[in-house]
């Protein structure tokens, strides 16, 4: 019966002495040891009993479970000085030396342990991220890159003929000279050179050429150049009418302006030739400039007349379409320029047609001027007031005057801003002939690849039927028929290559011309209306000093 007094006793009062803690712990709910960790500061024990079993014996659940509440509070120094040494020993060796494919192992426990350890961490990451390079191709990349870049860079030597040389080289086209009479009169240009070029003869040199040894030399450089993928600039166009008004013409008055429009437009093309990188060495070109003899007519310009050689240059690209068929071969950034060149061509046609029109516009007002003059001059005449007389004939002085500004205006809209474009317009006939032409290189390969698809066939048909007489000539036949399939992808890439580096060459000069035909255009405009004001300003005394 004495037994019975000690479980009476009431379990409130031990935790008022502070002496009944283990019966609280065995008996008490999970609450009460949170609490009393709080109220007490016993972290040794906890730190000492629990980490041991998380990191060797307990899976990663049970440390979910105990850690996150002691972390939060009191956990942070011991862990520091405890915990991370272990991890630094045992866990490194196993992610780096078992799997070093296995990253996702690292990061579970930064999201298990305490905060201190993931300052642990990061030498364990360092290794994980060294290992993967090793394992890529990536330092063999570069290299092949560069390989690739080595590819598409030009040879030495097409590196040499793009880059030119130093040397100078100015062509003009002077004196226009008729021979003959009637229907088979024609005119004869002097064509003076000045150069440096030591491939010449001499540094100036003077001959006369016709119109048709114009023609003659694009049509030699053309049929040399054109399958190589380079783009010959054009001659210009013969033109029937102005030839026939120069033929029958009764005084040179009437044909000057015909003459000086022919003569300068053969003076940009050859500088045109001159300033291509490739063909100002041409011997075709330098036996042009510098040979006095009479030289071959070509057969190409016996029939042409009119704007036939326009036409023809128009025609040429389908023409070697029709030969070559439908090409196989796809290349977008080709395509798009193609697409690029035939929007460009018809812009510039719709220019062209505006300026040809504006410059119409101008030529009458010149002649519309011109009779404002001569009757304003008469009515001065006739006038009786003094002052209003004298006002009169200032004023068709000042008209003169006004009429040689809209005819200057008319020949720069004409020589600078409309012959550029006209000359733009043939070049992109040029172009579309290029493309034509690396079209047809195309052609030839692919049908050497059919042709020679087909004779091995023929081959393998005879070895299984057992015909040795004509196995033989089959064989000899495959092996020329290699021979054209090897040259003829040679000369499709070369042409490809040449054209797009020409390609580039013309959209500089393009970009630059253009920008000094707008300048020249504009200061002609502002000189143009600077005179006009200055005109004017010059003859309002004399309109105010009527009485």
């Amino acid at each position: 019966m004495a037994e019975t007094p000690p479980p009476m006793d009431f379990e409130e009062d031990q935790p008022e002495d502070g002496s009944g803690e283990e019966g609280a712990d065995i008996f008490a709910p999970p609450e009460l040891p949170e609490q009393q960790q709080e109220v007490e500061v016993e972290e040794p024990p906890v730190v000492e009993d629990e980490p041991p079993p998380v990191v060797e014996d307990e899976p990663p659940p049970v440390v979910e479970d105990e850690p996150p509440p002691v972390v939060e509070k009191e956990e942070p120094p011991a862990v520091e000085t405890e915990e991370p040494p272990v991890v630094e020993k045992e866990e490194p060796p196993e992610v780096v030396a078992d799997v070093p494919i296995e990253p996702p192992q690292v990061p579970q426990p930064e999201e298990l342990l305490p905060e201190p350890i993931t300052s642990a961490e990061p030498p364990t990451l360092e290794p994980t991220v060294e290992v993967p390079p090793p394992a890529f191709s990536s330092p063999s990349e570069p290299a092949k890159t560069l390989e690739l870049f080595e590819d598409d860079q030009p040879s030495h030597e097409d590196q040499q003929d793009e880059e030119g040389d130093s040397f100078e080289l100015s062509i003009a086209v002077t004196n226009p000279e008729k021979v003959g009479d009637g229907m088979g009169a024609y005119m004869v240009y002097t064509v003076v050179t000045k150069t440096t070029i030591p491939a010449f003869q001499s540094a100036e040199c003077s001959v006369r050429r016709r119109f048709s040894d114009f023609l003659g030399l694009y049509y030699r450089l053309n049929e040399k150049h054109l399958q190589k993928g380079r783009i010959v600039p054009p001659a210009p166009e013969k033109s029937m009418m102005g030839m026939t008004v120069v033929k029958f013409a009764k005084s040179e008055e009437s044909s000057t302006a015909f003459l000086e429009r022919r003569r300068a437009a053969l003076e940009r093309y050859l500088m045109r030739l001159a300033n291509h990188p490739v063909l100002r060495k041409d011997d075709l070109l330098r036996e042009f400039l510098e040979t006095t003899a009479e030289l071959p007519k070509a057969k190409e310009t016996a029939a042409m007349s009119g704007a036939g050689f326009m036409r023809l240059m128009k025609n040429v690209g389908e023409s070697f379409s029709k030969m070559t068929g439908k090409k196989t071969e796809t290349d977008s950034w080709f395509d798009e320029q193609q697409q690029n060149y035939e929007a460009l061509d018809g812009h510039l046609r719709k220019l062209h047609i505006a300026i040809e029109a504006m410059i119409v516009s101008r030529k009458e007002l010149c002649v519309n001027t011109n009779a404002f003059v001569k009757n304003v001059a008469t009515l001065g005449n006739v006038e009786e007031n003094n002052s209003v007389s004298r006002a009169l004939s200032k004023l068709s002085e000042v008209q003169e005057r006004v009429e040689a500004l809209h005819q200057e205006q008319v020949h720069s809209d004409l020589f600078v801003f409309g012959e550029t474009i006209k000359d733009y317009i043939a070049l992109l006939g040029s172009i579309k002939v290029a493309f034509s032409a690396r079209a047809k290189n195309h052609s030839v390969w692919q049908h050497a690849l059919t042709t020679l698809g087909k004779k091995k066939e023929s081959e393998q048909k005879l070895q299984l039927g057992g015909k040795p007489e004509k196995l033989a000539q089959v064989q000899q036949e495959i092996r020329e028929w290699e021979s054209k399939v090897e040259e003829g992808q040679k000369n499709f890439e070369a042409a490809s290559k040449t054209l797009k580096q020409e390609l580039k060459r013309f959209e500089a000069e393009r970009a630059a011309e253009f920008k000094s035909k707008f300048i020249s255009y504009m200061e002609a405009m502002m000189h143009m209306q600077q005179e006009l004001i200055r005109v004017w300003e010059g003859y309002l005394p004399d309109a105010q000093a009527i009485a």
